[in-house]
C-alpha cells in the first residue's frame, strides 16, 4: 500500500472519529448534582454530590465540566478538580475519561464559610475525540438551592440597652392593656396614648378622659433590622461585615423571644433574592415553621436598601392594628428615625433602639475566621 493512500485512510479515519464524538459525545450522557441537604448554618461542613452516567457504548476520552459557583462555598481541594477563586465567584473545571456504560458518583466536602441564598444554576459539559480535533459543548440546567443560614451569637454580646430592656419588657409583657377590654374612663395621665382618649367623656366633662383597659398576657414582638449603615446611603451596603453582624444579632432576639413563648416577627428594609421588590416583614407568631420562615428570609436577605428605614417605621405604624413593642437595630440615629419612634409610642408600642456597634467587628471577625478551612487539620477532618 502506497504512502499516499495510507495517508488517505489516516485522514479518513481521523475525520471519521472526529464526526463521531462530535456527534455522539454528549447523547445519552446524563449529569446530575445536588447538597445533601437544602439547608446550615454558616461555618457548617456540606456535601455536594455530582452524578454523571454515560449510558451508551462510546468512551469518552475526555470529559470537562465546569460550573461557576460563590466564592462563599469552599471546597476541600480534591483530585481532578481545578479552581478559579475571585472576589465573589469562583470557576469549578474538572477533567477526566469516562468508559462506556459507565456511572461516575464524585463527592465533594463544602465548607459554607457565609449566610447566603446559593442557586447553582447550571454546568457546561465538554467531550471531544481522541485528538482534540473536534468537541462538542452542552449547557444543563441543576437547579439546586442551598440556604445558609446566620448563626446566632451569645446573649452577653448583645448591645447593652437589650439588657437593660430585657428584664423589664419580661414583666411588662404579663401586664400590658388589653385594647377589647374595656374597665371604664378616667382622667387623662402624662404618657397615656393619644389614642386612648375618650372624645365624647371628655366633651361632657370638658376635661381630657381616656379609656382604662384591662391587662392582657398576648404582648407581641418586632425586631426590625435597618439594612443602612448611614442615613444618605445609596442602594447597596459597603460595611457588609456590620449588616452581618446586625443579622445574627436580629436573629438571636429573635430565638430568645421563640423560647420564653412570646410571639415575635422579623423585618428589614431590604428584598430577598426570590422577593427583589418588596422589604421583608414577617408577622409575628411562634413555633418550629414561623422559626424556620424567619431563618429562610434571613439566607435570603440581599444587603441593599429597598426603602428609607423612617418611611419603613411610618408604614409600619399605618399597619399597626394589635398591641406590639419593637426593637430597632440600626448602625446610627436621626431625628427622622427618633419622630418615627415617637409615633411607634404614642400609638402604645414600647421601642428600644439597639445600636450596632462597629468595635465589636473585630472579636466577630476573629470567630468567623475560626470557621474557616485551611489548616491540614481541616482538610483532613473534611477527607
Amino acid at each position: 500500500m502506497s504512502v499516499s493512500l495510507l495517508a488517505i485512510v489516516a485522514l479518513v479515519a481521523l475525520w471519521g472519529q472526529s464526526v463521531l464524538f462530535r456527534r455522539r459525545g454528549l447523547k445519552r450522557l446524563d449529569y446530575r448534582r445536588k447538597f445533601d441537604r437544602d439547608f446550615c448554618v454558616e461555618g457548617d461542613m456540606v456535601e455536594m454530590q455530582e452524578h454523571i452516567v454515560n449510558d451508551k457504548a462510546l468512551p469518552l476520552p475526555w470529559l470537562r465540566l465546569e460550573a461557576l459557583l460563590s466564592s462563599s462555598l469552599q471546597f476541600v481541594s480534591q483530585e481532578n478538580l481545578s479552581i478559579a477563586t475571585g472576589a465573589r465567584l469562583q470557576n469549578h473545571r474538572s477533567l477526566f475519561s469516562l468508559w462506556g456504560h459507565t456511572e461516575v458518583i464524585r463527592q465533594h466536602k463544602v465548607r459554607c464559610i457565609r449566610r447566603g441564598c446559593y442557586d447553582l444554576e447550571t454546568v457546561t459539559l465538554s467531550c471531544g475525540d481522541l485528538f482534540g480535533i473536534s468537541q462538542s459543548v452542552r449547557t444543563d440546567r441543576v437547579n439546586q438551592r442551598l440556604l445558609v443560614y446566620p448563626r446566632s451569637v451569645p446573649v452577653e454580646e448583645l448591645p447593652l440597652p437589650w439588657r437593660g430592656w430585657q428584664g423589664e419588657f419580661a414583666v411588662k409583657r404579663w401586664m400590658v392593656e388589653d385594647p377589647y377590654l374595656m374597665l371604664g374612663v378616667r382622667e387623662y395621665r402624662s404618657g397615656d396614648s393619644l389614642r386612648s382618649i375618650h372624645w365624647k367623656a371628655t366633651s361632657r366633662t370638658g376635661q381630657l378622659q381616656v379609656r382604662e383597659h384591662g391587662y392582657t398576657a398576648d404582648r407581641r414582638l418586632m425586631i426590625l433590622l435597618n439594612i443602612a449603615e448611614k442615613e444618605d446611603m445609596w442602594a447597596e451596603v459597603n460595611e457588609e461585615a456590620l449588616m452581618e453582624w446586625g443579622i445574627r444579632c436580629a436573629l438571636t432576639l429573635v430565638e430568645q423571644a421563640l423560647a420564653e413563648g412570646m410571639p415575635v416577627g422579623f423585618g428589614c428594609n431590604a428584598p430577598t433574592v426570590d422577593e427583589p421588590e418588596t422589604s421583608i416583614r414577617l408577622a409575628p407568631g411562634a413555633g418550629n415553621v414561623h422559626h424556620k420562615q424567619v431563618l429562610d428570609a434571613m439566607a435570603q436577605l440581599k444587603l441593599e436598601q429597598q426603602v428609607h428605614f423612617a418611611e419603613y417605621l411610618r408604614l409600619e405604624g399605618e399597619r399597626l392594628e394589635e398591641s406590639c413593642d419593637y426593637v430597632l437595630i440600626s448602625a446610627y440615629k436621626s431625628p427622622l428615625l427618633e419622630e418615627q419612634m415617637q409615633a411607634l409610642e404614642e400609638q402604645g408600642s414600647k421601642v428600644l433602639l439597639l445600636p450596632l456597634e462597629r468595635e465589636r467587628l473585630a472579636g466577630d471577625k476573629h470567630q468567623a475566621d475560626q470557621v474557616r478551612p485551611g489548616s491540614p487539620d481541616d482538610q483532613a477532618q473534611a477527607g
